[in-house]
Parts: C-alpha cells; sequence; structure tokens
C-alpha cells in the first residue's frame, strides 16, 4: 500500500459498493479531493459539563429544592459530618456554584443550571483550544473529525508530498475562495442544543472568543457522484472518519457550486475520453481475457461480464464478482450470469468478513448478509443454510462461526 492510498483507511472500491447497495446512489464517477478546512486556534472563556461527584449533586439539589441554607441544615438533612459538608460547600463556591449572603448559602445562576440539566457545569477562563472550519461556507466540523487517529489534516510538505505523488488514486485540492470568516466564531454561541453541541466538538458555551491564527489545511476524501434511483444526479462524500458517507461535507459539496461546476467538467472530459472504456480493456488484456468486451452500461459506466470458468483459484477472485475495479480515477463494474457462481462468491465474501476469528453477533452476521445478497442480486439465504453452504464450498472459519451463530436457534 503506497502513502497516498494510506491516507484513506479503505479502498476506493468499498465506497462505491456502499454507495451503489447501501445508499441507492449508481456510480458514475469517482473523484479523490483535497477539501480545503480552517484550523483556527482560539482564546475563549469555556464552560465545560461534566458528571456531578455524588456529594455535590445531593447539596446543590438541597439548596435548590428542600429549602436548606446553611452547613449545618444540609449536614442534618443529609446525614453527614458537618466539616466534610463544609469542605464541599468551599470547593462549589470556588467553581462559582454557591454563594453567601448574610451567612446563608444560596446557589448562583451557573448552579442553578447545572441543577436543571444535572451536568456540573465548569468555567475556564482564558482557555485555548483549536476548531475546525470547513473553508467553503466556514461550518464547523463535528467532534469525529478531531480523532487524530483516523483524521489528517494536510499541510506544508505532508501537503506537497500528496500532490507530487504518482501514486493512485491521485488528489485534486480545492482551492480557497475567500479568507476565513471569523463571524463563523460568533455564531457558534447560536448553536443550540446539547447534543448538537456535543456533535460539532463544542462545550457548552463559549464567550469572549477571540482567534489567535487561522491556518488552511486540507482533508482527503472521495466523492462517488451518481444517479439515484428516481434518475436525479447525485453525491456522497467519503472522509477518513469512516467508510460510511461525511453527513456533514457531503451537505457542504451539494452546496459549493463551483466545485460541483468543475466535477461536472472532468466527467464530460471523461465520457470524451472513454477513460473508463479503455481502462476496462487494458484490465482484460492484463488478465488473459481480452476476447471479452466491456459493456456500457445506461448510465454510461461499464460492466464486463465474465464466464463462471474465468473466475477461481486461477482466475479472477470470486470476491470480485459484483463489485467495482477502480483503475485510477476509473472503474468498472464485474459479473457473472452464473447463479451458482455468484453463491460460491458470497460464501467467499463472507468467509473474509466473518471468520471465526472475528467476533460478531447473529445481527450483524444478518446484515452482511442481507448487503452482499443484494449486492450479487440473489434472494437472501438463512444463517442455517449458509453453514451447510459453508461446509460443501470447503470455508471452515466461516462454517464455525455461523455455526456458533446458529447452535442456539436449532428446532427442537
Amino acid at each position: 500500500m503506497n502513502a497516498v492510498q494510506r491516507l484513506m483507511r479503505f479502498p476506493p472500491e468499498r465506497v462505491l459498493e456502499d454507495a451503489a447497495v447501501e445508499r441507492g446512489l449508481a456510480p458514475t464517477r469517482l473523484h479523490a479531493l483535497l477539501l480545503p478546512v480552517w484550523r483556527v486556534e482560539i482564546r475563549a472563556t469555556i464552560t465545560e459539563g461534566e458528571d456531578f461527584k455524588l456529594i455535590d449533586r445531593h447539596l446543590e439539589r438541597g439548596l435548590a429544592y428542600g429549602g436548606l441554607a446553611t452547613v449545618a441544615e444540609l449536614a442534618r438533612f443529609f446525614a453527614l459530618e458537618e466539616p466534610l459538608v463544609a469542605q464541599a460547600v468551599r470547593f462549589l463556591t470556588r467553581t462559582g456554584h454557591i454563594e453567601e449572603h448574610a451567612g446563608r448559602l444560596a446557589l448562583t445562576p451557573l448552579g442553578v443550571r447545572s441543577v436543571q440539566d444535572d451536568r456540573r457545569y465548569v468555567i475556564t477562563r482564558e482557555d485555548r483550544r483549536e476548531l475546525y472550519f470547513e473553508a467553503l461556507s466556514c461550518t464547523p466540523l463535528s467532534r469525529a473529525h478531531y480523532d487524530e487517529r483516523k483524521v489528517t489534516p494536510l499541510a506544508g510538505a505532508d501537503l506537497q508530498q500528496v500532490l507530487n505523488s504518482r501514486d493512485f488514486p491521485r488528489f485534486t485540492m480545492v482551492s480557497v475562495m475567500t479568507g476565513f470568516d471569523r463571524g463563523a466564531l460568533s455564531r457558534l454561541a447560536t448553536q443550540t442544543g446539547p447534543e448538537e453541541r456535543d456533535r460539532l466538538n463544542l462545550p457548552v458555551a463559549l464567550d469572549q472568543v477571540e482567534s489567535l491564527g487561522e491556518e488552511c489545511v486540507f482533508l482527503p476524501v472521495y466523492v462517488v457522484h451518481g444517479l439515484r434511483e428516481d434518475g436525479r444526479p447525485g453525491l456522497l462524500v467519503y472522509s477518513q472518519v469512516g467508510a460510511e458517507p461525511d453527513r456533514d461535507l457531503t451537505a457542504v459539496l451539494q452546496r459549493a457550486e463551483h466545485v460541483l461546476a468543475a466535477i461536472g467538467a472532468e466527467e464530460r472530459e471523461a465520457e470524451h475520453r472513454e477513460a473508463d472504456l479503455r481502462a476496462a480493456e487494458k484490465w482484460l488484456e492484463q488478465k488473459g481475457l481480452d476476447d471479452h468486451r466491456p459493456r456500457r452500461r445506461p448510465d454510461g459506466t461499464y460492466s464486463i461480464d465474465l464466464p463462471a470458468s474465468a473466475y477461481g483459484p486461477d482466475g479472477v477472485p470470486l470476491t470480485r464478482v459484483g463489485s467495482y475495479t477502480v483503475r485510477g480515477t476509473s472503474f468498472f463494474h464485474l459479473w457473472c450470469r452464473d447463479e451458482t457462481l455468484r453463491k460460491y462468491a458470497l460464501l467467499a465474501r463472507l468467509d473474509l468478513r466473518l471468520g471465526a476469528g472475528r467476533r460478531v453477533t447473529r445481527a450483524d452476521a444478518e446484515a452482511h448478509v442481507d448487503r452482499l445478497a443484494r449486492q450479487l442480486d440473489l434472494p437472501v439465504p438463512d444463517l442455517r443454510r449458509l453453514h451447510k453452504g459453508a461446509e460443501t464450498a470447503g470455508h471452515g472459519s466461516l462454517a464455525a462461526q455461523l455455526a456458533r451463530l446458529t447452535q442456539d436457534q436449532e428446532p427442537v
């Protein structure tokens, strides 16, 4: 695997399959793009939420709802020692949850909000952190894009290495049309609802936000352009986050007219050059199958329909039936009309996904079976029938896995 391919931890064939089988989008073109993202260092007053410690929750609720207002009253009501309660009250006073007036304790507005939401809110002054905004419309990215184990923002020498690479897929950089809109920082305060704020990797509240600097970095993505089931064009974006469509970045590109125009121009050029046809013909030649011809499908893409004899240990791997083969930015579909061969292909694919060494649930297995059966245009078999088929076909690890999954489902 080359350095460029390691940027995306799953092959482009996988996103084409996902688009076609799971999302109802018939792929017509695959793009490898570098999307611009603003990495912004901010300084702000941050309000974070965390779980209450047990005693703190009880003390604050006692002040809010129990009519209690002194350390002694709190200690008697909760049957606690006064020194312990006094220590907790001092801590809650330092963190801005409790205040004292004329010897009576009361919750501050921060304390009241904490009790109402059952989250201990903490204010940090002069906090510094980095936030990510996609650069096409300056909207914040979701929490998943902050995972350094998966996501690789490119800049400087790393970016240049990817752009200069001769390996496939070759990534095209999307240009930044404007500078960072600092109004995006003030708009963060309008993000409502704790679930949405958590999804966007935002604290409970951001106040007095100040940008300390912005850097444009680039995220590698695959973009699948295709036709929906109703015939309308559509696209899906797959980022480093995972092998499912990235909801946020898909929405961004659907709104980015200049990017869509560039994609459309590339597609017209590709259709004119018949790049997909030449890629399919070259593949057939390399495999010694040049007596077969690619077939152009109604959507403009190509499919290669091979006989059952072309597949197997000495030919095209069974696992390629019903899938896509990618060459650069071109791709074609591999097929076989022989239903029996496709059933063997189903078992071969399942053996890779559900081998005995993997711990999967029955629901996971059934989901894999359903997906692959639809991909191979086969009736969806139950796991017990698949177990017998795996034994007959010599897939020992798959048979063992299916036996484990079906052992509590045998008829009495």
